[in-house]
């Protein structure tokens, strides 16, 4: 008996060039009788990094672009993200305590523009205790006979450490290498236990991940001023911003990516990021979103979906596209 579990995309403006085939596409690849399939719409204005992505829509075209999804069977449901002042100091209340949620209230978004507290609340408004979040540019394999999110169920069930699963990042090399930024363990009870936590994919119990908090609250500087300088007068102004640096208060409205605060509440505990071992499900996550990375993205999806790669992809986590011309030319002399 499958066990109940809500699937929510969080998207935003800068996903509508690519969602109507990546959403559809992650929801075939899982092949899971969920709960609800929930789109959570970030209308808050675009900053950081997020005003300069490449072809970002309008929220008229976001809008239509999520009802089309429902049009077509994909999705069950749009919720608009509750920016409610109450609802943003309850949220980050229980994940980060009363006083580091008091400095919070206004900042809803990291230093690059990317959500914090959306994330947390679409956790909070999911209507099972299982909760599955993809980034909407993720791309997704898993064999047809294999079923990653009941497996995942299971070792969380049986391993009280996991605070968050997902599958195997990148596809499968042939010498069982992965490469990571991040230092990890291999368990042989069926993953690898990372104390890096992602936000692009993951598969919670939303009990025991509350369990996390509260999680530290940290504070991104701008880059230093150093760094403009000729060579020679680099190490010692670094020094000097160092030193202010700790006799500071940090600059205010320029809050850290939720993945490395958890990450640091990983490694303060005995929790961990699992990714399955399995080599019948992976993920890849793309960097870039530009005009090449669309061109190629509906033979790539077909590729994905089929289990194919080149061997330069295998191991890595990011999308690694020139590696994959030779495959995408075949696929479309094919087509």
């Amino acid at each position: 008996m499958n066990v109940p579990v809500s699937l929510w995309l969080l998207v935003a403006r800068t996903d509508v060039p690519y969602m109507l085939q990546t959403i559809p596409h992650l929801i075939r690849a899982c092949h899971y009788p969920f709960t609800e399939r929930v789109l959570a719409m970030d209308t808050a204005p675009l900053s950081g990094d997020k005003r300069y992505r490449y072809n970002t829509g309008t929220q008229q075209q976001l809008e239509l672009a999520c009802q089309t999804l429902i049009d077509q069977g994909f999705i069950d449901k749009i919720i608009k993200v509750d920016y409610n002042p109450a609802q943003i100091k309850n949220v980050y209340q229980k994940y980060f305590g009363t006083e580091q949620a008091q400095q919070m209230l206004n900042h809803t978004h990291n230093w690059k523009g990317s959500t914090v507290y959306a994330s947390l609340y679409c956790i909070e408004a999911s209507a099972t205790d299982h909760y599955l979040h993809f980034d909407a540019d993720m791309l997704l394999h898993q064999d047809a006979d294999y079923d990653w999110i009941s497996q995942a169920i299971q070792l969380m069930e049986s391993i009280s450490t996991i605070a968050v699963i997902r599958p195997l990042c990148g596809p499968p090399h042939p010498e069982g290498k992965s490469f990571h930024p991040n230092p990890f363990i291999k368990d042989e009870r069926g993953f690898y236990a990372h104390k890096f936590f992602s936000m692009r994919a993951y598969l919670v119990d939303r009990k025991r991940f509350a369990q996390l908090a509260p999680i530290p609250l940290m504070w991104k500087y701008y880059p230093m001023l150093s760094r403009q300088l000729p060579q020679p007068l680099q190490s010692l102004c670094a020094k000097v911003e160092r030193k202010l640096r700790r006799q500071v208060k940090p600059i205010q409205g320029a809050i850290e990516s939720f993945e490395p605060m958890t990450s640091q509440k990983l490694r303060d505990t005995s929790f961990v990021r699992a990714d399955l071992s399995s080599t019948q499900a992976w993920t890849l996550h793309p960097p870039k979103h530009d005009s090449d990375y669309i061109k190629a993205l509906p033979n790539l999806i077909k590729l994905v979906e089929q289990g194919k790669y080149p061997q330069g992809q295998a191991g890595h986590y990011d999308l690694l596209l020139d590696e994959w011309s030779e495959l995408l030319n075949v696929e479309k002399a094919e087509e």
